[in-house]
C-alpha cells in the first residue's frame, strides 16, 4: 500500500515504509517500550499482495482512503501494559496522520514480550540463586 497524492504540482507517493519509520519512531519514545518484535508472518497476504518485507514489526492495511496499523512491541520489565499501550497508540496515530495526512481508523499495539536484562557474567549468581 502506498500513498498517493496527485496535484497539479505532480505527484506525491509516501510507501509502506515511511509509515512504518514514523511508527516506529514514535513508539520507542515512549516510556516502558524496550524494543520491537518482528510478529507472526502472515504467508497468504504476503503472497497475495506480493510483500516480502515480513520482518517488519509494523503491519499496514488499507480501508479506502483510511488505513490501519498494527505494531509489535517488547516491553520493560515492570511497567503497566495498557498504560504503554496506549501511550503508544496515541504516539503513533499522531505522528502518522500528522506526518502523511491521512486518517488512521485505529492501532492496534500487540504486545509480544518482555526484555528481561541477562545477569553481567556467567560467574554472579542470579537474584535468585543463594
Amino acid at each position: 500500500m502506498e500513498i498517493i497524492k496527485k496535484s497539479s504540482m505532480g505527484e506525491l507517493v509516501i510507501s509502506d515504509e515511511v509509515i512504518s519509520s514514523i511508527s516506529i519512531n514514535a513508539a520507542k519514545d515512549i516510556d516502558g517500550v524496550s524494543s520491537f518484535h518482528s510478529g507472526p508472518v502472515d504467508v497468504v497476504s504476503t503472497i497475495k499482495q506480493g510483500n516480502f518485507k515480513v520482518m517488519s514489526p509494523v503491519r499496514i492495511i488499507t480501508d479506502g482512503e483510511d488505513f490501519s496499523i498494527s505494531i509489535y512491541i517488547n516491553l520493560k520489565p515492570n511497567v503497566n501494559f495498557q498504560t504503554v499501550a496506549t501511550a503508544v497508540q496515541g504516539a503513533v496515530k499522531d505522528a502518522v496522520q500528522n506526518m502523511t495526512g491521512k486518517r488512521v481508523n485505529k492501532v492496534n499495539v500487540i504486545v509480544a514480550g518482555i526484555d528481561f536484562k541477562e545477569p553481567k557474567s556467567s560467574a554472579e549468581p542470579c537474584e535468585t540463586e543463594e
